[in-house]
C-alpha cells in the first residue's frame, strides 16, 4: 500500500499511540488509491481481434454458460464476462504467462492474475470467485495456455457459483496501469480447453540462438534455464536428463537463484530473491548441509553439477518420468508436483538446445573435473541472474567500496537486492525481512507472508550500510505530522536539478510522501530510480518518470559524491 492509500492503518497506528502502543509502519506503494477490485472505475477499451487456436477459453462450453457481459451493471461498471457453472469447474490460464496474483481480493473472494506478452505488449487476464482450495498456482508460477489454474467457486460478492473473468490492456497491475475491455471476441476466437497446442520455439540453433521469452519467463529466468541446457550437454546427459532437471527448477524456483533467510550467510550471494522453506537455496532448492555448503550451493554451476551427478545415479532413471526422477532426486513431500512443469522444460530445452557450445574448453574441463568455480560467467547463462527489468548494465552490480563514496556506496547496497520480492513492512538495516499485515492491498498479495523489502525498508538498509550503521533511518518516507526519513533532520535538502546518484527522492504532494527510491542515475538517456515498487513487484531500477507529476523531494545522507561519480 501507499502512505495515501494507508488512511484507516494511520488511524489506527494513532489510537494505539494514545494507549501507549506506538507502531511505526511503513508505507511503500505507489498507488495513488484504494482499489476497488470487484467494480474498477477505469473506462473499457476495445482490444484487437487476436488469432483464433492461439488462445484457450477459461472454461469449457460444455461447462458453463455467460450469464453475464461486459459492460454496465446494476449502475456501475461490469469488468468482465461471468460463465456460471458448478462448484469444482476446471478454470483453464487463457494463454502462456506468468502469475502475480493469487489469493484473496477485495470483491471477489479470491482471485488470480495473469500477466502475458502478447504481440509485443503486455495483458493480464484475471479470474474471480474461487475459493480457497480453488486457487492451483501461486505467485511466480510460470502458467501455459489451456493448463488448469482454479476451480469455479461462489467466493466474495457472488449470486451464485461462477468465475469472473476479465482481459486488460496494459495490465491489471498496479491498479491503473491499465484499461480493461470486453473480452468476448477473443474468448469466441480462442480454442476449447483440451485441444489448443501450445506455442513451442523453434529448434534451438546453438549459442547464436535469439533469448526469446518462453512460458511468460522474464530474461533473468531465461538464462538460468539456458544455463542448465549448457551444463547438461556439457555433462553428455541426454536431453531426457535436462527436462528433468528444467522441471525441478521450475516447480522448486521458477528458475529463480534463491537465497534464504535461514541461511544469513546465503544473502551474502547474488540473487534474485529470499525464500524461507528450511535450509533451501539455489535454483533446485538443495538444502545447507544435505547438499553442500552455502558457498558451493550458490553457485548456479555448481547446483546445476551436482543435480545432474544425483540423477545420474540413480539406476534406470532414464525409464522413469519426468516427475518420478525428479522427485527421486530431490525427495519431495508433493512428488507430483513435478508433472505440470515438464512441457514448459520441453519447451525450453528445444529454445536452448546446442547451447553447451557457447562454452570455452576451459569451462568444459572445469565441469568435467568439478572445478567448477573455475567455470566462467557464460556457462549458457550467468552467475548472477537477477536481471528484471531496469538490472544495472554490470549484471554483479555496483560494488561496495568501505570508506568510499557514500552514494555509490547507497547504490551498491541496495542493487544487491535487486530481484528481491517487495514485501509491505518488510526490511530492515541487516536486510530483507518478512512483511506485515495491512488489512487491504498488501494483505491480497500475501505480503506478511514474503521475506523482502518495502520501499522505505530498502532505503534505511542502503544508508545504513553506507554509513556503516553510523545511520539508522525510520521505517517510513515522512509526512508533515510523522517526520520518518523525509523530514531526519541528518537528510541535507537538495534541489531537485542538483540530484546526484545515491541520493533519495520522496514522492507525494503537500511535503505528504508516499513512496522513496535511490536515485541511479541516468541510463539510455533515461534519469532511473532505484526502488522496491510495490505489491506483487520486485526491487528493480525504473525510470524516474514514472514518477511525473509528483512532487519529488531529494535528500542527501552521508558525504556529497564528487561529480566524476555521477553514475555507477
Amino acid at each position: 500500500m501507499s502512505d495515501q492509500n494507508k488512511g484507516s492503518s494511520v488511524i489506527v497506528l494513532l489510537a494505539a499511540a494514545v494507549a501507549g502502543l506506538l507502531f511505526m509502519v511503513a508505507i511503500v506503494v505507489v498507488l495513488l488509491s484504494p482499489p476497488n477490485e470487484c467494480q474498477p472505475a477505469d473506462v473499457p477499451g476495445s482490444g484487437a481481434p487476436v488469432p483464433a487456436g492461439t488462445h484457450v477459453k477459461p472454461t469449457a462450453p460444455d461447462s458453463t454458460t455467460m450469464t453475464s457481459g461486459f459492460g454496465e451493471r446494476w449502475g456501475t461498471q461490469h469488468q468482465g464476462n461471468d460463465y456460471a457453472g458448478d462448484v469444482g469447474t476446471p478454470i483453464y490460464a487463457f494463454t502462456d504467462g506468468r502469475v502475480v496474483a493469487a489469493g484473496p481480493a477485495t470483491g471477489f473472494g479470491n482471485w488470480i492474475i495473469i500477466d502475458h506478452e502478447i504481440d509485443g505488449k503486455t495483458y493480464s487476464t484475471v479470474y474471480g470467485h474461487m475459493f480457497d482450495d480453488g486457487v492451483l498456482v501461486q505467485v511466480g508460477d510460470h502458467v501455459t495456455a489451456g493448463q488448469k489454474i482454479a476451480l469455479i467457486g461462489n467466493n466474495g460478492q457472488s449470486t451464485g457459483a461462477h468465475l469472473h473473468f476479465e482481459i486488460w490492456d496494459g495490465g491489471r497491475l498496479p491498479d491503473g496501469a491499465g484499461t480493461a475491455f470486453d473480452p468476448t471476441q477473443w474468448v469466441d476466437d480462442a480454442t476449447d480447453p483440451g485441444t489448443a497446442p501450445t506455442s513451442t520455439p523453434s529448434p534451438g540453433t546453438g549459442g547464436g540462438q535469439t533469448d526469446t521469452p518462453v512460458g511468460g519467463l522474464n530474461t533473468a529466468q531465461l538464462a538460468i534455464a539456458k544455463q542448465t541446457v549448457a551444463i547438461g550437454e556439457a555433462m553428455g546427459v541426454p536431453e531426457q536428463g535436462i527436462v528433468v532437471a528444467l522441471s525441478t527448477e521450475g516447480q522448486e524456483s521458477t528458475y529463480r537463484m534463491l537465497a534464504s533467510s535461514n541461511v544469513p550467510e546465503s544473502l551474502t550471494y547474488p540473487n534474485d530473491g529470499v525464500g524461507s522453506d528450511n535450509q533451501s537455496v539455489n535454483q533446485f532448492q538443495q538444502q545447507v548441509g544435505h547438499w553442500g555448503t552455502a558457498e558451493e550451493l550458490m553457485n548456479p554451476v555448481t547446483a546445476n553439477v551436482k543435480f545432474y551427478n544425483a540423477l545420474l545415479a540413480i539406476p534406470d532413471w532414464e525409464s522413469l518420468p519426468v516427475t518420478v526422477a525428479a522427485q527421486t532426486v530431490q525427495d519431495s513431500a508433493h512428488p507430483e508436483a513435478y508433472a505440470d512443469d515438464e512441457p514448459l522444460a520441453r519447451q525450453l530445452y528445444q529454445q536452448f538446445k546446442g547451447a553447451g557450445d557457447d562454452l570455452t574448453a576451459a569451462d568444459r574441463a572445469a565441469i568435467a573435473s568439478g572445478n567448477t568455480n573455475a567455470v566462467g560467467v557464460a556457462a549458457g547463462g550467468s552467475t548472477r541472474s537477477g536481471c528484471e527489468e531496469g538490472t544495472p548494465t554490470n549484471p554483479d552490480g555496483p560494488q561496495y567500496v568501505p570508506g568510499g563514496p557514500f552514494g555509490a556506496n547507497v547504490i551498491a547496497a541496495a542493487s544487491r537486492w535487486i530481484g528481491t520480492p517487495y514485501s509491505w513492512g518488510g526490511g530492515d538495516t541487516n536486510g530483507p525481512t518478512k512483511g506485515i499485515r495491512d488489512g487491504g492491498v498488501a494483505d491480497s498479495f500475501g505480503d506478511f507472508d514474503k521475506v523482502g523489502f518495502d520501499c522505505s525498508g530498502l532505503t534505511l538498509y542502503a544508508v545504513y550500510q553506507a554509513s556503516g550503521g553510523q545511520i539508522t533511518l525510520p521505517h517510513f518516507t515522512g509526512t508533515p505530522g510523522n517526520p520518518g526519513q523525509l523530514y531526519d533532520p541528518r537528510g541535507q535538502e537538495i534541489p531537485l536539478d542538483q540530484k546526484q546518484p545515491g541520493d533519495l527522492i520522496y514522492f507525494g504532494a503537500g511535503g505528504a510522501t508516499h513512496h522513496v527510491g535511490i536515485y541511479y542515475g541516468v541510463q539510455n538517456g533515461q534519469e532511473m530510480l532505484l526502488n522496491a515498487p510495490q505489491s506483487g513487484d520486485v526491487v528493480g531500477i525504473d525510470p524516474l518518470s514514472n514518477w511525473a507529476g509528483e512532487d519529488m523531494y531529494v535528500r542527501r545522507f552521508g558525504s556529497t559524491p564528487s561529480p566524476h561519480e555521477e553514475t555507477p
